[in-house]
């Protein structure tokens, strides 16, 4: 994966990936829209829906435990949700 910190999630809540990854100081502004490699690093499935909010916690593509996902270059969005706290790494692609 990148060379970008891990970014830890909040259970059962919205977490917008890209206001995420632009509060990662020392790192490059990412555009929304920009295709990412989404890796879960630990802990509960991880559900990464492309949109400007959430449908349900547990919908969306999911990503058990060490798998990773990537979205759309076009995605007007990124959302990540969890029904625990999890730790995901993102790559722009």
């Amino acid at each position: 994966m990148a060379n970008r910190p891990n970014i830890k999630i909040t259970a059962l809540v919205d977490n917008d990936v890209y206001a995420l990854l632009n509060a990662q100081e020392g790192y490059p502004a990412v555009t929304v829209g920009a295709a990412l490699r989404v890796q879960n690093k630990g802990g509960a499935d991880v559900y990464i829906q492309e949109g400007l909010a959430s449908i349900e916690v547990n919908g969306g593509t999911t990503i058990p435990t060490n798998w990773q996902a990537c979205t759309k270059a076009d995605a007007v969005g990124v959302i990540a949700t969890c029904i625990n706290d999890g730790l995901i790494n993102v790559e722009v692609i």
